[in-house]
């Protein structure tokens, strides 16, 4: 059945899900399978659906029929990509291509099981990793706990897989959950766990360490041939450092710059909502864009001994510090980096900037101020259960105060990246247009930027926008600062438009790209909507054409971050199999400025898009293009980036120093060897605004002339 199957009921299936009305709903669904089974858009529709409603396994069977009826359907193959992604976080495998994690937390635990821990308590088990060490080490009994529902299927693969299945039991809980004798039959002698993430205790590892010591390990030995209980790994020690990085601040607050000269708005702030219950955020400060700077020497923040069951109450019932921190380089101070040690067995595990480890780093918000060497900036440093650090600066207590309007992290960043370009192109815009006594302009952008800046030049004008909470109080802030509140009018989604009946736009704008490097979902389908409903048929389009570049590369990063490269990389245990059913061929949220990588070829162009036709004559938009191989190489992935021009020869791209968006990557599998000169031909696909790219002289790994 072709997709127009869809059509008519599509408005219809809409309205009851926005109505709520799940009954009539889904009874609409089974009606519509019973007559049209081979329409692959109605399966995905279906399984997207169950998707937005955490149906996860329902969602994956639907996408998978979509997939089976036609296995070049993108948008199945898309929303089957977040699924994975939801039910397998991305760091897992990450974390599985750490040989050199893995290789202490094997032989601690070999080396403990061989001194007489012979049952143990795998905490958080994942993919079963370190209850397989146990196994192997000769291990009677193994406990594998596991609150996630996937990975524990994955984990049962995984131990049939190594013929270990009859010697382990995997339990679908929380640790904190477990009883003795409910869950285990007895206590055991050694727990191991690995939930740690960049803030060593953010995942509630003291939590289930309490529990464990309080409730699943035997403290006390029953005879004295018997080992003690131990935990592994034994200890941690928390490090930090003051830090300088553009990308934190960029994340953090809208710049004075961008405020003041831009956004014509100098009595408030913009700043990054914060959170007490997430203090912190995460980065691999190695890959950080533009890099960063340390401003102080290390500095030692605490330790805890895992099997010292006070220290870890301690830590929970609350351990408040103070820091004096001396700068030995100035600059500005825009975040307080926190990392830490971690003792496995004999072995030490870094998680430093400098480190090679799976783990990011800790990042708490700092003041972005000026600080100079010499001088001591005081840390209130504190854990109950988790870490929390807050800096405390003199030119803070006495700043003058201005209302200040808390936005997300996304907004913030694209404000600094994209409010200086889009300045530069409204006065181009207003030059042109200016005298013209009115202009309805149509802002379809996630942050109607460049609307707003139009309108700021010509407030006669008048704006339709479409909130989002992301953006909605960035629009409030600024139309209430330029006195704009009759010039702007808001509409709950673009399908309120489409019916043709409301007023018909001289400027239409919109950004076709994510920050996260992706294109924007259903872009070119609501454009084409529009056109045929409120675009006036002289209509300015921003931009006016779209340009999506590429690069092969040559990057173990990426392979590592998007599957388990090889059972090497777990001593031989086979797992990659299991694991890698949940891998993720399109990547974002990459920065390849700082991507450990090696192109392989020069940069080409996948695809141009002329904005002006879009709508009239383009169902689907695709291209082949010859690249050949500068330099010998493993193609690990084609990674791309978009570049938008305005009518007036602007060009924003989210690949640009300025520019604050990230990249994205498709990863191709096993990845493919060629030679320098080798001719490449990739193909690219635009269906659905759906982004595709193959390699198309590829078969089974080579390359065929």
């Amino acid at each position: 059945m072709e997709a127009s199957c869809l059509r008519r009921p599509r408005k219809h299936t809409e309205k009851l899900e926005t109505e709520q009305r799940w009954t009539e709903l889904f009874d609409c669904y089974e009606e519509l399978l019973k007559a049209y089974d081979s329409c692959e858009e109605l399966h995905h529709s279906l399984g997207a659906l169950l998707l937005r409603h955490g149906h996860i396994k329902e969602a994956a069977c639907s996408l998978q029929k979509a997939l089976e009826i036609n296995p070049n359907f993108a948008a199945a193959r898309q929303s089957l990509d977040s699924l994975k992604t939801i039910l397998v976080e991305r760091w897992h495998f990450r974390m599985l291509n750490d040989i050199s994690r893995n290789r202490a937390f094997h032989d601690a635990i070999v080396a403990a099981v061989q001194n007489g821990h012979k049952h143990v308590l795998d905490i958080g088990a994942g993919t079963g990793l370190l209850s397989l060490f146990a196994l192997s080490a000769g291990a009677d009994k193994v406990y594998a706990c596991e609150v996630s529902p996937t990975s524990c299927e994955v984990a049962r693969t995984v131990f049939d897989e190594n013929e270990f299945d009859t010697k382990v039991h995997i339990i679908n809980k929380h640790s904190t959950e477990l009883t003795v004798p409910g869950d285990l039959s007895e206590c055991v002698t050694l727990a191991v766990t690995e939930t740690f993430d960049s803030g060593l205790f953010g995942e509630h590892v003291l939590k289930s360490l309490d529990h464990a010591w309080e409730h699943l390990l035997r403290a006390e030995p029953l005879a004295c041939s018997q080992p003690k209980a131990t935990v592994i790994p034994e200890k941690a020690e928390v490090f930090a450092c003051l830090i300088e990085s553009q990308w934190i601040r960029d994340g953090h607050r809208v710049s004075k710059q961008v405020l003041e000269a831009v956004l014509k708005m100098r009595d408030v702030e913009l700043n990054a909502a914060y959170s007490d219950e997430e203090p912190y955020d995460s980065e691999k400060l190695s890959q950080v864009k533009h890099g960063f700077r340390r401003l102080s020497e290390p500095f030692h923040v605490l330790s805890v001994d895992f099997n010292n069951h006070e220290e870890i109450q301690d830590l929970i019932r609350g351990v408040h510090l103070k820091e004096q921190v001396l700068c030995a380089e100035s600059g500005i101070l825009d975040a307080v980096c926190l990392w830490f040690r971690l003792k496995v067995g004999d072995t030490w595990l870094d998680t430093g900037p400098d480190s090679e480890t799976c783990w990011e780093q800790a990042i708490f918000r700092g003041p972005s101020v000026q600080v100079c060497s010499g001088k001591t900036v005081m840390l209130e440093i504190s854990c109950q259960g988790h870490i929390t650090v807050h800096c405390e600066l003199d030119s803070l207590i006495n700043a003058p105060k201005k209302a200040v309007t808390s936005l997300e992290s996304e907004v913030i960043r694209a404000l600094n990246g994209q409010a200086p370009i889009m300045a530069q192109i409204s006065e181009q815009l207003d030059a042109r247009l200016g005298n013209r006594s009115t202009q309805n302009i149509l802002d379809a952008s996630h942050i109607p930027l460049l609307g707003l800046l139009l309108l700021r030049r010509q407030p006669d004008w008048k704006l339709t926008y479409v909130p989002n909470s992301n953006s909605k109080d960035f629009v409030a802030s600024f139309v209430k600062a330029h006195g704009l509140e009759m010039a702007v009018n808001a509409v709950e989604n673009l399908e309120e438009l489409h019916n043709g009946k409301g007023k018909q736009y001289d400027i239409f704008i919109v950004n076709v790209f994510e920050s996260s490097g992706l294109l924007r979902q259903g872009v070119f389908e609501d454009i084409a909507l529009l056109r045929k409903s409120c675009l006036k048929p002289d209509v300015t389009m921003v931009p006016s054409s779209v340009t999506l570049r590429g690069v092969l590369v040559e990057s173990e990063a990426l392979e590592e971050q998007s599957h388990l490269v090889s059972d090497s990389r777990t001593l031989g245990f086979r797992i990659a199999d299991s694991i890698n059913i949940f891998q993720v061929h399109m990547q974002q949220e990459i920065c390849l400025a700082t991507l450990p990588h090696r192109p392989l070829c020069d940069v080409f162009t996948l695809l141009e898009i002329n904005m002006c036709n879009v709508g009239l004559d383009l169902p689907e938009i695709s291209a082949v293009r010859t690249v050949p191989l500068l330099q010998a190489g493993r193609i690990s992935g084609c990674c791309y980036w978009f570049e938008q021009d305005s009518p007036d020869g602007v060009t924003v791209s989210s690949y640009s120093a300025d520019d604050t968006s990230l990249q994205a990557a498709v990863v191709f599998s096993g990845g493919v060897l060629g030679s320098a000169g080798t001719t490449i031909r990739v193909g690219t696909s635009c269906i659905d605004s759906n982004i595709s790219i193959w390699l198309d002289n590829v078969r089974d790994g080579k390359v065929l002339q």
